[in-house]
């Protein structure tokens, strides 16, 4: 898509210009292309950003499934302990630890996920805002230099 707007920024540079005016000739048929090029490259975009919520997922899967190897690594450790009251207590009470721990860390890595998606979305709206008011520059140029061909072809 970068490429794509640094070749109509060519092209604008290679623009040739009206005297005394500060209008340009471009060649529609290239601006044109370009702008086919980039409705091809948008879905693109799109598919980055379902790319971006697949991992999240996968990440918030990997919090969860860590935050169960948590539990079981402490339900291991409250039945190894169970022979003496006191360390049954104490193992109840790490369990407790553990499980809170965890659980903390899987609200942790949900917002980072969530962040992080949030993040490379703000991204992505910007570009293709960006592309978008480009384009939509891009048309008016062209529709103010056809409307002036035409005043002037009118004129003659």
């Amino acid at each position: 898509m970068l490429s794509l707007i640094d070749e109509l920024e060519d092209l604008l540079g290679r623009a040739i210009r009206v005297p005394a005016s500060s209008k340009i000739l471009i060649d529609e048929t290239a601006i044109r292309r370009i702008i086919d090029d980039m409705r091809a490259a948008a879905p693109d975009e799109v598919r980055l950003g379902q790319r971006i919520a697949s991992e999240r997922e996968r990440i918030l899967a990997d919090a969860r499934a860590q935050a169960r190897r948590m539990l079981e690594e402490a339900q291991a450790q409250l039945n190894s302990r169970l022979d003496e009251q006191g360390m049954v207590q104490a193992a109840r009470q790490r369990a407790r630890e553990i499980q809170g721990d965890a659980e903390r860390n899987a609200v942790a890595l949900r917002a980072d996920a969530n962040q992080y998606v949030i993040g490379q979305l703000n991204t992505l709206e910007t570009r293709l805002q960006r592309l978008l008011r480009e384009a939509q520059a891009g048309q008016r140029a062209l529709n103010q230099d056809l409307a002036q061909q035409s005043e002037e072809g009118g004129q003659s």
